[in-house]
């Protein structure tokens, strides 16, 4: 009988054991967490944040998730130099935020930009820049926009976005 007791409970003990600091040691623990402003397509208007953690290696894990994207959609990101205002040149892509379970989610890992130079999760604190998500990839709808924030040295500027004292709602992706 004892037996059969220890070999039931084995199982339970076993499972409260497991050992999740392994994906915790990924992280330092610094993180930064921005409101995306919203974008509406066709009447589909989007929310969401953008999260951005410092890795152990010192890069930025960068994850976007949108609420209200369209059911198996996939939406290019990108990563532009500049203030959402100046419509800058793309630094480069993210991973595309793809819907699953209603929640679109992009999660990259960013160790360097297209012309080669490396970006840290400091250098992002401190990056001249803002990330836009795209309704498609090309196509008629290429340039309209479902979320995007400023960030870096840009961040404080997204106030008045989010306000609705600022708006935008397309951008220029012939770069």
């Amino acid at each position: 009988m004892k037996k059969a007791i220890l070999l039931f409970a084995l199982p339970f003990f076993l499972f409260a054991c497991v050992d999740n600091s392994d994906t915790e040691a990924v992280y330092t623990g610094n993180e930064i967490k921005l409101a995306m402003i919203p974008g509406t397509v066709q009447e589909n208007t989007t929310t969401g944040t953008l999260t951005v953690k410092e890795r152990n290696d010192g890069l930025a894990e960068i994850t976007i998730e949108l609420e209200n994207v369209l059911k198996n959609a996939s939406h290019p990101v990108h990563l532009h130099f500049g203030d959402l205002s100046t419509d800058g040149n793309v630094a480069t892509y993210l991973s595309n935020v793809e819907e699953k379970n209603g929640v679109g989610v992009s999660k990259t890992i960013l160790s360097e930009l297209d012309n080669g130079s490396s970006l840290t999760y400091s250098d992002f604190l401190s990056f001249d820049g803002s990330i836009k998500v795209h309704f498609e990839a090309s196509g008629p709808l290429e340039d309209e926009i479902l979320g995007s924030t400023n960030i870096g040295i840009n961040e404080a500027k997204n106030a008045a976005y989010l306000t609705g004292e600022k708006s935008i709602t397309s951008c220029n992706s012939n770069f």
